[in-house]
Formats: structure tokens, sequence, C-alpha cells
């Protein structure tokens, strides 16, 4: 009988931590979308200060078309992290959305390189940090083990491509709307 409680504890626990990591994957990445949806009017306050080695944006109002579809596409996979149900994708599921996001950062980085050189050496050291982390994913006891790692990276790409969505948004005429994490 131990062995079965036992058996259910960690599969408990397991659940747990998937449930535990969308909610604070999409709460990382609904940060950078939430600052940056607010483009209609003033500047939003940062949620935490920019590192002091990374230049402010460019502020050219010229926008490029691979821009604004680079930001489209890091909108959407943020929207789709952000209403990730974890519980129902499994591990699995969640290394494919935040796969998503790499690639979609990735090509944000891509499109930005001419306009914004200092943060997109910021965002491409970001996706590699996230990168590394989802690589060591295996099981659900490795998810449980690397919730930790996995949420300062998604952070961490929040944060350097705050900067160039933030630009996006001022220049470009239809990005996706933030999506709020679906259920808790």
């Amino acid at each position: 009988m131990p062995r079965s409680t036992d058996a259910i504890n960690a599969a408990d626990r397991n659940h747990r931590a998937i449930r535990a990591l969308a909610r604070l994957a999409a709460a990382a990445v609904l940060g950078v979308t939430a600052v940056a949806g607010c483009a209609g009017g003033g500047s939003p306050a940062p949620v935490t200060p920019p590192p002091a080695a990374t230049p402010a944006a460019p502020t050219s109002t010229a926008t490029s078309g691979a821009l604004c579809a680079a930001a489209d596409e890091f909108q959407t996979a943020a929207n789709n992290l952000a209403q990730l149900d974890a519980t129902k994708v499994g591990v699995d599921g969640v290394k494919a959305a935040l796969q998503d996001l790499g690639a979609a950062g990735r090509n944000l980085a891509s499109a930005a390189k001419d306009q914004f050189g200092p943060q997109v050496d910021t965002l491409n050291q970001a996706l590699g940090s996230l990168q590394t982390t989802v690589s060591e994913l295996g099981n659900q006891d490795s998810l449980s083990a690397e919730l930790g790692a996995l949420t300062a990276s998604v952070s961490a790409v929040e944060q350097a491509a705050k900067p160039i969505m933030d630009s996006a948004r001022a220049g470009c005429s239809s990005l996706p709307t933030t999506q709020l994490p679906s259920g808790s």
C-alpha cells in the first residue's frame, strides 16, 4: 500500500509542477507582452529596470515589414505559451511551446539586427540560455527540478525582447493583442 501512495504523491507533485511551470512561464512572457500592448499613450513603467549595459532602443519610427512580421510571430508564440494547458500537453507540449518561443525570438532577433544591434545581442544570449534549459528537460521529474531555471530563462527572453517589441508595437499597425493565461 505505501508504494501506491508514494506513486500517487509523486504523480501529484509532477502534475502541480507542470501547472506551476505553465503559470510562471506565461506570467513571465505576459509581462513583456502586456507592457508592449500599452503603446497607445505615454510610456509604460518598466517591470524591472533594464540592465545598465543594454543601450536604449532606437527611436526610429520606420519599422520594416520583416520586423513587424517577426514581432507578430513572437507575440503569437507568447500568447500560445500563455494559453498553454500544461496538464493536457505534458512535458513534450511544454517543451514544444518553449521551443516555439525560442524560434520566434530568433526570428525577431534576425529581423531586428540592423536596427537593434545591442538589444539583439542580449536577446540572442537569453535565447541561448532558454534553449539549453529546454534541452535538459527529459521527463516530468526533470521538469519539476528545472522549474526555476525555466522560469528564469523565459523571464530573461522577455526582458531582452522588450525594447524591440516596444518599438515594433509603436511602428507596426496590427500586432496580435496580448492574451492572459487561461485558468490557474
